[in-house]
């Protein structure tokens, strides 16, 4: 099993929320708060909750795959055409409404 099969489950159904294609049924900032907290919370005092065995699982499997957590300190350099135009020119007035694809969660996991 590599590393992205063991993401956290948890999080993973958070980000399933936050992707919904209608915006009732997506978490508020306050709701995505309050769970980001209590999975911290768990974490720092060692809970033996869920979300701490995921982290623990999946830091050990980190380990044993030699992933480094690095992040890259490149500065980029980009440079602007005179005569480029950044502005859409696609016609977004007829797009059909969202949804959520039918096997939503499914291709998730795979």
């Amino acid at each position: 099993m590599d590393y992205d099969q063991k993401f956290h489950k948890l999080i993973t159904g958070t980000i399933m929320r936050c992707w919904d294609a209608r915006v009732t049924n997506r978490p508020t900032f306050k709701e995505l708060m309050y769970e980001f907290d209590k999975y911290k919370y768990d974490y720092h005092y060692k809970i033996k909750k869920e979300i701490r065995i995921q982290i623990e699982n999946s830091e050990k499997l980190s380990k044993n795959l030699g992933l480094k957590n690095s992040t890259t300190t490149t500065l980029l350099n980009y440079q602007t055409h005179p005569q480029a135009i950044y502005t859409s020119r696609l016609n977004f007035s007829k797009l059909p409404k969202p949804k959520n694809e039918e096997n939503f969660e499914g291709n998730l996991k795979n």
